[in-house]
């Protein structure tokens, strides 16, 4: 794999350290915002932010190709760096909210470039093999920082966890500028957003990966914002322990990518996204169940349910970096563009649910149902299809 391409090492690293910084500060931003706003509308600056990054992702190709994904990458940390910094200081919610958003979308520019880059490298190795070491890489990323996140906030405050991921940053300016410079960009496709739009969704695979996409994001972004609420302001856990919680609950993602990766490539994804979703929908459920504010309880449900997680997401990765190619980028846009279409509507349906239900765990038993359509997505895959 490296031998083959040599540079592969340097997009893994700067992965990594992009990782890091932005996993130091996900399980917990939504807490951050709810010390300034209620808990329904915490959500909705969400929404806000990733209806920005719709419209970014729709247009990147089009800075991409005018500029080149190294200095895209360059203005896109330094940038982010900055933003960091003033969240660790802003007091005035006025300010604090364009701020959260502009850092929201520039992370979803990032994630869109460095995919861009692995596309192009990946080409001369297996993509399920290549695809499932770089998100075992940034899974060691997420699990890493989820256990000194805990620890920062048991003696600090917000603001230390914002600066100290600032400085993350930097170190990934750093790398991208002496370590991914003079990399080559792909040709990228100067057709219209509309004319990209409908000859993606005509291809039954891209459209059948996208939304099995979506439904991950959406597991993602219900998760994200609202679990870390949940657990500390409901049930009384300390951020100590729900650091370990979530260092415990991410762990599938570390040692699961990379040997599905390697089994996919010889089988396919139909069964495992089955299996996925099954998991997903089935621990889902039952966490409504749950009273007791128990650890190792609430450790081990969420560790299962992230056990369907990491294969779909892998699974899904894969399905569809398959039937692309890397001049294919606006294609990359699109599929990408599940993430932030689900933080969009996630806190919307939740905010209606909060509206009419009397507890805040119902979040879990609508996520768990929704999770069930994707067992109905992975079974219309068939063997041609793979």
């Amino acid at each position: 794999m490296f031998k083959d391409n040599p540079k592969l090492k340097n997009i893994f690293l700067a992965g990594f350290l992009f990782t890091l910084h932005m996993a130091l500060t996900a399980y917990v931003n939504s807490s951050f915002l709810a010390t300034f706003l209620s808990e329904k509308t915490t959500g909705l600056v969400y929404s806000l932010g990733f209806a920005v990054s719709i419209i970014v992702l729709l247009i990147i190709p089009r800075i991409l190709s005018k500029i080149g994904s190294h200095k895209f990458l360059l203005v896109s940390a330094g940038l982010s760096a900055i933003s960091l910094l003033f969240l660790s200081t802003l007091q005035n919610i006025s300010l604090l909210v364009p701020v959260f958003v502009f850092y929201i979308a520039l992370n979803i520019m990032i994630i869109f470039s460095l995919d861009e880059l692995l596309e192009i490298f990946s080409q001369n190795s297996g993509i399920g093999k290549v695809r499932g070491l770089y998100l075992t890489i940034l899974s060691l990323a997420w699990v890493f920082s989820q256990t000194i996140s805990g620890k920062i906030l048991g003696s600090f405050t917000f603001s230390a966890l914002y600066f100290i991921s600032s400085i993350l940053m930097v170190l990934f300016f750093l790398v991208v500028f002496f370590l991914l410079r003079n990399l080559p960009d792909p040709e990228y496709d100067k057709e219209t957003i509309l004319a990209t739009f409908q000859k993606f969704f005509k291809n039954k695979n891209l459209s059948r990966a996208y939304q099995i996409n979506f439904l991950l994001q959406f597991f993602f972004a219900f998760m994200v914002i609202y679990t870390p609420i949940y657990l500390n302001a409901h049930l009384g856990f300390t951020w100590s322990q729900i650091g370990i919680i979530f260092a415990i609950m991410l762990t599938p993602f570390v040692f699961l990518p990379f040997y599905l990766g390697k089994y996919s490539d010889k089988v396919g994804e139909r069964d495992m996204l089955l299996f996925g979703f099954l998991i997903i929908s089935i621990f889902t459920l039952l966490i409504p169940l749950i009273k007791s504010p128990t650890l190792l309880i609430w450790a081990l449900i969420l560790f299962t349910t992230r056990v369907g997680a990491a294969t779909v997401e892998i699974m899904s990765d894969i399905y569809f970096f398959k039937h692309i190619t890397a001049s294919n980028d606006e294609f990359i846009g699109v599929y990408r563009n599940a993430q932030p279409m689900a933080y969009l509507l996630a806190p919307l349906v939740a905010y209606f649910i909060f509206t009419f239900t009397p507890a805040f765990s119902f979040v879990y038993l609508v996520l768990g149902a929704v999770m069930l359509y994707g067992i109905y997505l992975a079974s219309t895959i068939e063997k041609t299809d793979i």
